[in-house]
C-alpha cells in the first residue's frame, strides 16, 4: 500500500521528505535521495503524512526501527487520520505578496495582496485592487524548502465590509512536482497548526 507515494516524516521539530518503498504488516520502509536535516534515533516516535492519490492525506504514527543514510524503517505503524482528499485540503495562511496581474486583454500590472487561505490547487486572496474573472495573478511562494512560481486564475470575487475584495483563484500550469510540493506544504502546515491548537 502507498507504494512510491510521497511522504513527510515529522520527528519533533524536524521534517524529512521521501517516498514509501513498502508498507505492510505495520512496517513502513521509506527512502529519499537525500534527507533534509535533524537527528534521528531508533525508538523515537514519528508521524508520517502520506500523499495518496486515491485516499488523499493519510497520517500515521509509529516509531523508528532502522535508520541508514537514505532509508528509514518505521514499525508499529497505525493510522491516525485521513484528513481530506487532495483537492479539499486547505489551510489559513496570511502572507503578503506582490503579484503580477495579466488580464485577458493582455494588460499587466503589479498588485499587492494577502493570502487568506491556500491549497495545493488554489488560493483565496485579499486585496483592495479590483480584479476580474479570468485575470491571472503570478507570484512566488516559499514552501519552507524552495520557492515555487505560481500562476492563479481568478474564478470569483466577493466584496468585504472593509473596502477590500476576496478572490477565489485556481492555480494553472502547475507542474506535478510543484503541485506535490504545495500539497506537502499544506499538509505540514495543517499538522503544525493542529499541534499548536492542542498546546493551548
Amino acid at each position: 500500500m502507498h507504494d512510491l507515494a510521497r511522504c513527510a516524516i515529522t520527528d519533533g521539530d524536524s521534517t524529512l521528505e521521501g517516498y514509501v518503498v513498502a508498507f505492510a504488516a505495520g512496517t513502513m520502509n521509506i527512502r529519499s535521495d537525500h534527507w533534509a536535516t535533524g537527528p534521528i534515533a531508533v525508538g523515537d516516535d514519528v508521524e508520517v503524512t502520506v500523499l495518496d492519490e486515491v485516499r488523499g492525506l493519510v497520517t500515521y504514527v509509529g516509531c523508528f526501527a532502522r535508520v541508514s543514510a537514505l532509508s528509514l524503517q518505521i514499525t508499529d505503524v497505525v493510522p491516525r487520520s485521513v484528513v481530506q482528499r487532495r483537492q479539499a485540503a486547505r489551510v489559513r495562511v496570511a502572507e503578503k505578496f506582490q503579484g503580477l496581474v495579466a488580464s485577458p486583454d493582455e494588460t499587466m500590472r503589479a498588485v499587492p495582496f494577502v493570502t487568506v487561505d491556500i491549497s495545493a490547487h488554489g488560493a483565496r486572496i485579499s486585496t483592495s485592487a479590483r480584479l476580474e474573472k479570468g485575470d491571472l495573478v503570478a507570484f512566488d511562494f516559499w514552501t519552507g524548502y524552495r520557492t515555487i512560481p505560481l500562476e492563479a486564475e481568478v474564478l470569483w470575487a466577493q466584496e468585504t465590509g472593509t473596502g477590500t475584495w476576496h478572490y477565489g483563484c485556481r492555480f494553472v500550469s502547475l507542474e506535478e512536482r510543484d503541485s506535490d510540493a504545495m500539497f506537502r506544504y499544506v499538509a505540514q502546515t495543517q499538522g503544525a497548526q493542529r499541534r499548536a491548537r492542542l498546546q493551548h
